[in-house]
């Protein structure tokens, strides 16, 4: 029994390695901000929450950090991104406290700036586990991933991506 689940992990490895090399997304989830289309499975601009996504960036390009973004976004009532795909698409997620529905995190803010998802590139392996058994999450540098760009519609601009980066 145990040699056929390796067998099946590893078969499950080469399809998503296979999708990886071509440029398909391997997230099951649409990142905040989009949607996926329901017959392609294409990532589409979530107009609503797109908003917030580029008032996020806005507010980085204007000096504030993530955890005053955090602050701001709690103290305005927005939505957090587990809470808002919940009540939106009836998802679940391991982050989502329905007690906590403006809860951001500053986590959150700070991740949300770095994922590249918003200028419209793939970013593939960006993180693995060391094994089948070990699940602990490896980021790994930048080079080593595999980077597609134009692969769905841009929510930030590039010009806002390079402020907000060197700000950082």
């Amino acid at each position: 029994c145990k040699s056929l689940q390796k067998i099946i992990i590893f078969q499950i490895r080469a399809v998503q390695k296979s999708k990886a090399e071509r440029g398909e997304r391997l997230g099951t989830r649409a990142p905040y901000g989009y949607a996926k289309e329901p017959e392609t499975k294409k990532l589409i601009v979530d107009e609503e929450a797109a908003a917030v996504v580029k008032r996020i960036f806005a507010l980085c390009a204007a000096g504030n950090g993530p955890s005053r973004i955090a602050t701001i976004l709690t103290k305005e009532k927005v939505l957090c991104p587990s809470y808002y795909t919940y009540q939106k698409y009836g998802l679940t997620h391991s982050a989502l406290d329905i007690t906590k529905p403006y809860h951001w995190s500053d986590s959150a803010v700070a991740n949300l700036l770095e994922n590249e998802i918003y200028l419209g590139n793939t970013v593939n392996y960006r993180f693995s586990t060391r094994s089948y058994k070990d699940k602990r999450k490896m980021e790994h540098p930048r080079e080593e991933c595999l980077v597609f760009e134009n692969t769905h519609p841009a929510i930030i601009p590039k010009e806002i991506w390079d402020i907000v980066q060197r700000v950082r």
